[in-house]
């Protein structure tokens, strides 16, 4: 069964727009800051901070910095988890966000590694750190602070807003460079790839402004009044909520590892093996965030009619079947067979990636829910981050794209099983009159 909650009317009340808005414009923020990392180790970073090495090993020390983030995530799940618990989720999201803007503008304005020496990539890599630490936190309060305000049949579409950000900051960070990358290659490694980190100073002040108008969780002021609230949420989870957090981890890693292999390591495939210019590459990751996106919000409001975990599998499902195709589209080098396979597969990816957050939030009881979910999500995405540089290495190794498809299957696989593990919802959480709720009632 799912852990309890507390009726949305037991805190103050906060309008859609408003709630929706802290939860998209923040997340947003946080991850235009993120994948413009992501963007910029693929394209730049192997001239600005590793020059004179090989160029497969430049890129793979490149990629390796970006895989340095992800793992710093479960760090910041337990640090932010356990203040999201003890002290509040709007608190933490301001400060998750403060810390993520800091760090990407410190980026922005590093020196190369012509200037300081082996200081500049050791710093880059502290920063990127940080910016990990920020993610680990950030997304368990957006996902908390809508799914505990919302009724029983709104949490997977409020949770869906959440995971709205990912998508829309991929777009944003997307376009940016696009704007930069039509400068010469010089240009763009000496100043034009910091623009877009320095442009964050922009965004920090909008985000700061929504998030302190939001009220406080009402699940969270119910678990902080009980008599004895956890004092380390993190021991609790480990020692009572283990399970819970490993099928979480297995839901989100298929999301995560797919999302990662067809952004980050198709640029890294198209671009340095194929040859292909970033002016045909970086419109895919244009289309693979507008096709997560439309199908995040897809996903969400299709589940109460259909189920979310049915949504999930068949998503899962869906990336098995289409990952060598997928892959195969990439390789032929025409431009529209590649944002078709990236398209599709974003798609499979959105549709899972939109319910999931309510179906992993819901699994840990209130007082130590912003640390299992932030584990859940946060081990996952570390999972998800060393995808790209280990399946370079394959890339590298077999001259083929088909180890990475394969993989790519397997944990698609693995992502299947855990979903079909989740708990059922209650029928309250449901449409009546639907085929689901129809067999929740008679079960009964």
């Amino acid at each position: 069964m799912r852990q309890g909650t507390t009726p949305a009317s037991a805190g103050p009340a906060l309008s859609t727009r408003r709630l929706a808005s802290a939860q998209i414009i923040g997340t947003t923020i946080e991850w235009y800051d993120f994948f413009i990392y992501g963007t910029a180790s693929a394209l730049v970073f192997n001239h600005v901070f590793f020059p004179g090495l090989p160029p497969l090993v430049g890129t793979l020390l490149a990629l390796a910095t970006f895989g340095a983030g992800f793992l710093a995530r479960p760090l910041g799940a337990v640090i932010f988890g356990h203040f999201g618990d003890r002290v509040g989720r709007k608190r933490t999201l301001v400060v998750t966000l403060l810390l993520m803007g800091g760090a990407t503008v410190a980026v922005g304005l590093l020196p190369s590694y012509g200037a300081i020496g082996v200081a500049s990539p050791l710093l880059l890599l502290l920063l990127r750190i940080v910016q990990g630490m920020a993610v680990g936190g950030e997304w368990g309060g957006a996902a908390l602070i809508g799914i505990e305000h919302a009724t029983p049949r709104r949490k997977t579409l409020f949770g869906a807003f959440a995971q709205l950000g990912s998508p829309l900051g991929l777009v944003l960070a997307t376009l940016v460079f696009m704007a930069v990358t039509t400068g010469s290659d010089a240009w763009l490694r000496s100043w034009g790839w910091r623009l877009p980190f320095l442009a964050s100073v922009l965004l920090i002040p909008i985000g700061m402004a929504i998030r302190t108008k939001i009220h406080e969780s009402p699940d969270f002021t119910a678990a902080n009044e009980a008599p004895k609230p956890a004092r380390l949420p993190v021991v609790a989870v480990l020692r009572q909520d283990w399970r819970r957090v490993l099928i979480g981890v297995g839901a989100f890693a298929g999301v995560f590892v797919t999302y990662y292999l067809l952004t980050t390591f198709t640029l890294v495939y198209a671009t340095g093996t194929l040859g292909m210019s970033t002016s045909v590459t970086l419109p895919a990751n244009l289309i693979a965030a507008v096709s997560e996106g439309l199908f995040v919000l897809i996903g969400a409001l299709l589940a109460p009619r259909f189920g979310a975990r049915r949504i999930a599998v068949a998503s899962a499902i869906g990336l098995l079947i289409w990952a060598w195709p997928a892959f195969a589209l990439v390789g032929t080098q025409n431009a529209a067979l590649l944002y078709l396979g990236v398209a599709v597969s974003m798609a499979f990816v959105g549709a899972g990636y939109g319910v999931l957050a309510a179906e992993v939030v819901l699994l840990f009881r209130p007082e130590v829910r912003y640390t299992g979910a932030s584990l859940s999500y946060g081990i996952a995405g570390s999972i998800g981050g060393i995808a790209p540089s280990f399946s370079t290495y394959l890339l590298d190794r077999s001259g083929s794209t088909t180890p990475v498809a394969v993989l790519t299957g397997i944990v698609a696989l693995g992502m299947a099983a855990a979903c079909v593990a989740l708990p059922r919802r209650s029928e309250d959480d449901v449409l009546p009159g639907t085929p689901r709720a129809d067999a929740a009632v008679s079960a009964h």
